[in-house]
């Protein structure tokens, strides 16, 4: 019988939100906490200025807001996951109608108050016009994302030591908003989530969560690539000049397709020994993926590690959600998550 870690679990999640909060794209997502005419004052300010030949960035201020307005604290990756995570919590058994339905039921209706990616967007959008999962995430412009890779965290934690479910879970859940190498993701990060908090050491975690990456597939490719890099790299940041080199494109104008983010991620937390703090910050240092890259590899460094690799003060910083991409997750607490799924894990194994 399996003896579950609760610091694994808490790890996991934490870690998720710890690099969630810390990456630099979620402080210019915290000024959606703003009235629309001071963003766009931000932008405007930084065209004119790139008008001028001035290179100084106009950053986020609070001016008359709250200084906490701006405090670190966790946006999109980990308010998804804390949506999938109270959808699995919820249903009294996994198939894909909870996903569609909590879809349906909890974002589609307040769609103009939530914040998305392109992904979620277009998959709100099928909806709206009388689609289903998986038409939802194939009809979809960036159907190739890694959107779905953060809501695999929770899944990988309720199937503790279960890959081939967590696979098969997170493929209905991503299937809402992704296909193919969308999906080839969030199956692997589920599978890698799985098996670290199960205590599996890294590299037989990775080596069980890239069987899930198809022979001839773009993220395979990129995991290829991202491996060969690891294995020339002498440090962490030989390393991530290779991946900003060779994995991370530089001819798409986003940095969030996940056959380029997650084999990433890999190589940076099989790099770093699984050392959280090392391997988010090395994550961070590459600015194009960074809003998501910190994220991924928090949840795989804090199901390895436990929650302990991050600081009382900033666990307590990062527990409660703030509603900023979905309303009705606001004074949702982490570690109440975590504990459900705790307990529900518990009771399957």
């Amino acid at each position: 019988m399996t003896t579950l870690s609760l610091g694994k679990f808490s790890g996991a999640l934490f870690g998720l939100a710890y690099g969630d909060a810390i990456s630099f794209p979620a402080l210019f997502h915290r000024t959606h906490l703003f009235v629309e005419r001071r963003r766009e004052f931000l932008w405007r300010t930084n065209r004119d200025s790139a008008r001028n030949h001035i290179l100084r960035l106009t950053m986020p201020f609070t001016h008359r807001n709250a200084p906490e307005t701006l405090e670190p604290f966790p946006t999109d990756d980990t308010e998804y996951a804390v949506f999938t995570a109270q959808t699995l919590l919820n249903a009294r058994e996994i198939s894909d109608t909870p996903f569609s339905a909590a879809w349906r039921e909890r974002i589609v209706p307040i769609s103009d108050q939530v914040l998305t990616g392109f992904s979620e967007r277009a998959a709100i959008d099928n909806f709206k016009r009388g689609l289903e999962p998986p038409a939802t995430g194939n009809d979809n412009p960036q159907h190739y994302d890694d959107s779905a890779v953060a809501r695999a965290v929770p899944i990988g934690l309720l199937c503790v030591n279960e890959p081939e479910r967590a696979a098969h879970i997170a493929q209905l859940d991503a299937e809402v908003t992704n296909a193919e190498d969308g999906i080839y993701a969030a199956r692997a990060m589920a599978v890698a989530i799985a098996q670290l908090t199960a205590g599996e050491n890294i590299a037989a975690a990775l080596t069980h969560a890239r069987k899930e990456f198809p022979n001839d597939s773009w993220i395979a490719h990129g995991d290829q690539i991202a491996r060969k890099c690891l294995h020339d790299a002498a440090s962490p940041q030989d390393l991530l000049l290779a991946l900003t080199q060779r994995v991370i494109n530089t001819v798409y104008s986003y940095g969030n397709a996940a056959p380029e983010t997650l084999p990433a991620a890999f190589a940076i937390v099989e790099m770093c020994h699984g050392d959280l703090q090392n391997a988010v910050l090395c994550a961070n240092a590459i600015p194009k993926s960074a809003d998501s890259l910190p994220a991924m590899v928090g949840a795989l460094c804090g199901a390895y590690q436990g929650v302990e690799a991050i600081s009382e003060i900033w666990r307590t910083q990062l527990n409660t959600c703030r509603g900023l991409c979905l309303p009705f997750v606001a004074g949702v607490q982490l570690d109440e998550i975590v504990q459900g799924l705790y307990d529900s894990a518990t009771a399957y194994v």
